[in-house]
């Protein structure tokens, strides 16, 4: 019986984190559909964590003094 019950409780929470996933990628999905921003960085920390757990990242170029100099006004 206490196998049972612990098989439940574990079940339970599985499908709790699941959900609270589930409705975090939600959320993080629909801001970034008001606001396509996907070749820059994410507004906000749930965006963020949402593009992190879909696998999405943005890589930043790096500066450089060679593309720094390119920009510099004479």
């Amino acid at each position: 019986m206490a196998a049972l019950i612990a098989l439940a409780a574990i079940c339970l929470f599985a499908a709790g984190a699941v959900a609270g996933i589930t409705g975090m990628v939600a959320i993080a999905i629909r801001r970034e559909d008001r606001n396509p921003t996907l070749t820059s960085q994410a507004p906000d920390t749930v965006t963020c964590a949402g593009r992190r757990l879909t696998g999405l990242h943005v890589r930043i170029p790096a500066r450089t003094a060679t593309g720094d100099r390119d920009k510099t006004l004479v």
